[in-house]
C-alpha cells in the first residue's frame, strides 16, 4: 500500500499522525508492505534559524490566548502524543528553521530509497519531540542523518550547498495547488485523504478501502473486486 503524506518535522501533528497510521495498518494483518512517501510541507519558511522564543510564548502569540491556556493546550496535544506511545514533550521544543531537514529527506529519497527515508524522517521527528534538539543545526541534521544510513559526505553536500531546495518547494507547490493548506495530509493510493492526526479506528477504515482498491483489477470487460 503506497501513502504519500505532506508533512512538517515542527509539527505535532504530523509526527502523532503519521505514528497512528503505521499503528491502524499493523491491525489490518496484511501480508502487504506499507509505503510511506513524505511530500515536504514548511508550516513556516521564514522561520529563524535560531531559536528566538519558548514553545509556550510562541503558541499562546499564535493563537491568541493566554500564556496559561497556551500550557493546557500543550499538555493536551502532548498526551495525545504519549497516547500514540510517543516519548513526547512539546513544551520544551525549540523551534527553528526546518528547511535544511526537509532537503536532507529528499537526498534520503533520492539516493537512499524511501525505507531509509522513512527511518531519517522518524530520527527527525523524535531529535525535535522527544529530545529537543534544533534541526536548522548542521551538526544535528549530519547525526541523525548518519543514524538513519547515510553518508556523511552526502550530508556534508547537500547542506553546504542548495541542493534539493527546489524539489522541497515544488513539493510545498503541488501542496497548495491540491488544495493542502494543514498538515499532516495523507494520501491513500491515490484516492483516499486523510487530514490532520484521526483516531487510529478513522485511520483503519480509511486503509481498508484503500486495501479494497488494491484489490480491484481491471480488463475489457470492466473491473471487477
Amino acid at each position: 500500500m503506497k501513502i504519500v503524506y505532506w508533512s512538517e518535522y515542527a509539527c505535532p501533528f504530523c509526527y502523532i499522525g503519521e505514528t497512528v497510521l503505521k499503528q491502524a495498518f499493523r491491525n489490518l494483518n496484511t501480508n502487504g508492505k506499507l509505503e510511506l512517501v513524505m511530500r515536504s510541507f514548511e508550516l513556516d519558511p521564514s522561520a529563524s534559524r535560531e531559536v528566538v522564543s519558548e514553545t509556550p510564548d510562541r503558541f499562546a502569540e499564535k493563537y491568541g490566548m493566554t500564556r496559561e491556556r497556551a500550557l493546557q493546550r500543550i499538555s493536551a496535544i502532548s498526551e495525545m502524543g504519549k497516547s500514540a506511545g510517543i516519548d513526547f514533550r512539546y513544551a520544551t521544543t525549540r523551534y527553528t528553521n526546518t528547511f535544511d531537514a526537509h532537503r536532507l529527506t529528499k537526498l534520503a529519497q533520492d539516493k537512499y530509497g524511501n525505507d531509509t527515508a522513512e527511518k531519517l524522517s522518524t530520527n527527525l521527528y523524535d531529535a525535535y519531540f522527544t529530545r529537543n534538539l534544533e534541526l536548522s543545526s548542521h551538526d544535528v541534521l549530519t547525526h541523525e542523518g548518519i543514524n538513519a544510513g547515510l553518508k556523511e559526505e552526502d550530508i556534508t553536500a547537500v547542506l553546504s550547498s542548495d541542493m534539493y531546495g527546489l524539489e522541497v518547494r515544488q513539493d510545498e507547490q503541488e501542496a497548495y495547488s491540491r488544495g493542502i493548506h494543514a498538515v499532516p495530509f495523507f494520501v491513500v493510493e491515490g484516492k483516499y485523504y486523510i487530514s490532520g492526526a484521526q483516531s487510529i479506528e478513522a485511520m483503519t477504515e480509511t486503509l481498508k478501502r484503500g486495501m479494497d482498491s488494491q484489490a480491484m483489477t481491471c480488463g475489457p470487460e470492466g473491473c471487477r473486486i
